[in-house]
């Protein structure tokens, strides 16, 4: 009696393992192939986005290199699915914006991402089809029914996990979600969604009533001793760091000062990730030259893509003339692309201030001395003082004039309110630019300037006339 009875114990757990085996190297198989071969790339509205799927905890994972990533627990299946950000048709995503609100834009990625993912999940099933195959044939060879057993259970272990996730699928997991790399700091930076929104909106109601009012109101009012017919007027914006207040109030004031050119001292972005790129579509409606020296979140990208408007003028070591104006500018030799990115205090300031050799031999290089000299960080044109009338500059995100050597140092503080900062800051970060007033001739000089400031809080719009009366 014993002996049948071990023998039916040792069959039995020889049958489990021969079924064990084929499922186990199935669904290892399944895995591999997913590693190997589970992204593709679709094409959502103006934006490329790879898919990739792969066997593990039930978390969806949308990734926005280099910010960081955000995800959520949004099903209970074995498969982990990801979404990264490749790409972005910057031409097709301001045109989107211009024909459409950003509901709209939404909605039809929203659309084209449910027409991608019944395919996707079809290729998915027939990847895990042909690595459990395989692996079935290397494995098992001619033991066919081993070899149908891998098969199966690579296809159900996708095809199973997927038609589980469809249909278990929780999308309100992303109102907690889990943050890593630079969008950790998202919930202090943004706090709570429906106030920031609201703000937002009121906010941008009332710019552009209250800038065109002041602005009519203070041009009408101006002294005549100052206003003459000739006069070079320049709109010195920096800091903007992809706000859409701040490229509105830039907008607001070109038109109502009637200035001659915009002249921008850097940091139009923030972390130079390609969405940012379509601030520069908004470039061409300022309708006036604008003159762009490259900040230290600027990227290459957005500096090769104002070099091709048609009112974009790039000042990185050369100089531009512009209504009688020598203009030279030099963009900052630091490129801080996030927050986890950023150089040691020590070497950026080093590098800012390195750049003032290389400004010192550009100026002995040229015919005559510039009337402007524009920078991102001003410790990159220290050197500079009493050899030149004028260095503006940013970076700061406050406004500040001195002078030193008879040369006058303006810093713009920051159009765009210091980006997310805006409305996460107790008061609010003041939206700021500077007007400077001209006098042509032989050697033309500044001889006035106004600070305007728009509060985020309130909504105050002031400016402050400053006369310069040194002669510079």
């Amino acid at each position: 009696m014993y002996r049948p009875r071990v023998e039916t114990v040792r069959r039995t757990a020889l049958g489990l393992v021969r079924l064990l085996l084929p499922v186990a190297a199935g669904v290892l198989a399944a895995a591999v192939a997913l590693l190997a071969f589970g992204a593709k790339q679709e094409e959502m509205g103006p934006f490329t986005v790879e898919l990739h799927s792969r066997l593990g905890r039930g978390v969806t994972s949308i990734e926005l290199p280099p910010l960081g990533a955000l995800a959520a627990d949004t099903h209970d299946a074995p498969l982990r699915l990801t979404a990264t950000l490749r790409g972005v048709d910057v031409n097709g995503l301001g045109e989107e914006l211009r024909g459409g609100s950003t509901r709209a834009l939404a909605e039809r990625v929203e659309a084209d991402a449910r027409r991608s993912l019944r395919p996707y999940a079809v290729r998915m099933t027939l990847i895990a089809l042909a690595g459990g195959l395989l692996v079935g044939l290397l494995l098992f060879r001619r033991a066919w029914a081993s070899v149908a057993v891998c098969t199966a259970a690579a296809v159900l272990a996708v095809g199973g996990s997927g038609a589980s996730a469809w249909t278990g699928w929780r999308p309100e997991a992303f109102r907690e979600p889990r943050f890593s790399g630079s969008l950790v700091l998202a919930p202090q930076l943004i706090g709570s969604v429906e106030e920031v929104t609201d703000r937002l909106e009121a906010f941008r109601r009332e710019l552009n009533r209250v800038v065109s009012s002041a602005v009519r109101a203070y041009t009408a009012l101006e002294p005549s001793a100052i206003r003459e017919p000739d006069e070079v007027r320049v709109l010195h914006v920096s800091d903007i760091h992809v706000s859409p207040l701040g490229i509105g109030m830039m907008r607001q004031l070109a038109r109502g000062f009637d200035v001659a050119f915009v002249l921008d001292t850097g940091d139009l972005t923030s972390y130079g990730t390609p969405l940012e790129e379509a601030v520069v579509q908004a470039i061409p409606s300022l309708e006036v030259p604008y003159v762009f020296v490259r900040g230290n979140h600027d990227p290459p990208a957005v500096q090769d893509a104002i070099r091709q408007l048609p009112n974009g003028i790039v000042l990185d070591g050369d100089t531009a003339e512009l209504d009688g104006l020598l203009l030279y500018g030099l963009g900052h030799p630091a490129y801080t692309e996030n927050k986890e990115q950023e150089l040691d205090h020590e070497r950026f300031v080093e590098l800012a201030r390195s750049a003032s050799a290389r400004i010192a031999s550009d100026l002995r290089a040229l015919p005559r001395s510039p009337d402007v000299v524009a920078v991102h960080d001003d410790r990159m044109a220290r050197a500079l003082a009493g050899s030149v009338p004028l260095v503006v500059s940013g970076h700061y995100h406050t406004q500040s004039e001195e002078t030193r050597d008879s040369t006058l140092f303006l810093r713009a503080g920051t159009t765009g309110g210091a980006g997310v900062n805006l409305l996460s800051e107790p008061g609010g970060v003041p939206l700021s630019a500077q007007i400077l007033y001209f006098r042509p001739g032989a050697t033309p000089r500044l001889v006035a300037y106004d600070v305007v400031q728009q509060s985020p809080t309130t909504g105050s719009l002031t400016i402050d006339r400053r006369l310069v009366t040194q002669d510079l």
